[in-house]
C-alpha cells in the first residue's frame, strides 16, 4: 500500500470547526522553502476524520464512532544522515493514534455487535534535497468477544518508502502559480498479525514502484478562521494525475500550512488544523505557542507529505 498520497489533512480546534473565507491579492505571496529549525521544534494538528469513518459504514459495519484521537504530531528529529548514508539530512518524527468504538450489523456473530480498535501510527522521514527515506510502523489492536470469549487480535504494517523528485517547486509563490512535480516512489511493506497472543504470522514482503505526478495550483487568497482568530493563508489545491484523490493546504506567509483538508471522490474526508507549536528560532517569539498569540510559523514542507501518511491508516482500517 503507498503512503505518498496528496498532501492534505484535517480537524476542529477547541471544538469549533475551523473554516476560511476567500479574498483576491495579487500582492499576497508565500516562502516555500525550508526553514531553520532546532531539534525538539514540534507542530500539533488536531484531526477531524469524521469523513474518514463515515465511509467506512457498510453493510457489515453500522458505525464508527471515535473514542480519541491524539491529534497528529510532528517533530523536526534533527540532521543525522545515520540512516540512510546521504548528506544534508533533515529528520521528521510524526505520530497519532486513535481509539474507536466498531458497531457491526446485527448477525456478526461478536458479542453486542461492538469491538474496539486502537490504532497507532508512527513515522521517521529523512530528507536530502530531492530524495526522501521513510519509514512508517502501523499497529491495529481489537478487542470483542464471541460467546463470552475475549480475542485480541494485533497488525503490524511496517512500510519502507524511499522517492526521488524530478522537478523542483518554486521558492516562492503568488496566486495563479501552478507547477507540477513528478516522483518515482518505491515502497516496501511487511505485515504481521496474532490473535490472543500467538505467535505472529507474516505476510510475504511486498515491493511496489509507482511514478507520481502531481498538478498544483495557488487558487487564491483565504482568511482561516479557527475560533475567534484570523490567519491570512495561500488556498493552494494540488491533484494527482490518473486518481480521485485531491486536496487544498492553507499556507502561510511563511510557508507553513496551517490548515489542510483531504478530499476523495470530491467527499471531504478528513480535515487538520495547526494548534500548537514551538519553534526556537521563531524570530517574534521564543517557546511553546498557541495559535491565540501571533503568527509566525516557519515553513516546513515535510508537515503535509507527514500528513497524507495518516490517509493510509483509513485503508489498512478497511482491508483489516
Amino acid at each position: 500500500m503507498r503512503k505518498r498520497l496528496i498532501p492534505i489533512l484535517l480537524v476542529c480546534l477547541i471544538s469549533i470547526a475551523p473554516f476560511a473565507s476567500s479574498e483576491s491579492s495579487s500582492d499576497f505571496t508565500v516562502d516555500n522553502q525550508e526553514p531553520e529549525m532546532t531539534t525538539g521544534d514540534y507542530f500539533l494538528y488536531d484531526l477531524d476524520m469524521t469523513g474518514m469513518w463515515d465511509s467506512m459504514e457498510d453493510e457489515d459495519i453500522e458505525e464508527v464512532q471515535e473514542n480519541s484521537n491524539s491529534g497528529m504530531r510532528m517533530e523536526y528529529g534533527g540532521d543525522s544522515c545515520l540512516q540512510t548514508g546521504w548528506e544534508d539530512c533533515s529528520v521528521g518524527l510524526m505520530s497519532w493514534e486513535v481509539n474507536l468504538t466498531m458497531i457491526f450489523s446485527a448477525g456478526s456473530g461478536i458479542d453486542n455487535d461492538r469491538a474496539v480498535m486502537l490504532m497507532k501510527f508512527e513515522s521517521t522521514i529523512v530528507n536530502s534535497g530531492m530524495k526522501s527515506h521513510d519509514t512508517s510502523v502501523n499497529s491495529m489492536d481489537m478487542w470483542f468477544t464471541i460467546d463470552g470469549e475475549p480475542y485480541h487480535s494485533e497488525s503490524v504494517t511496517t512500510e519502507v518508502t524511499i522517492s526521488t523528485t524530478e522537478s523542483v517547486e518554486p521558492e516562492q509563490l503568488k496566486v495563479g502559480d501552478t507547477w507540477t512535480t513528478q516522483e518515482d516512489v518505491e515502497t516496501t511493506i511487511n505485515e504481521k498479525s496474532r490473535m490472543n497472543g500467538d505467535a505472529w504470522e507474516h505476510e510475504d514482503e511486498v515491493t511496489e514502484s509507482v511514478e507520481i505526478t502531481t498538478n498544483y495550483n495557488a487558487e487564491g487568497v483565504s482568511n482561516v478562521y479557527i475560533g475567534d482568530t484570523s490567519y491570512q493563508t495561500m488556498k493552494i489545491k494540488n491533484e494527482e494525475m490518473g486518481s480521485d484523490e485531491m486536496g487544498y493546504v492553507y499556507t502561510a506567509e511563511s510557508g507553513m500550512p496551517i490548515k489542510m483538508e483531504y478530499y476523495q471522490e470530491g467527499s471531504l474526508q478528513m480535515i487538520a488544523t495547526l494548534t500548537e507549536y514551538s519553534w526556537t528560532t521563531e524570530p517574534s517569539q521564543t517557546g511553546e505557542t498557541d495559535l491565540a498569540d501571533d503568527l509566525g510559523l516557519p515553513g516546513f514542507t515535510m508537515v503535509s507529505l507527514m500528513a497524507s501518511s495518516v490517509f493510509a491508516v483509513y485503508f489498512v482500517a478497511r482491508k483489516e
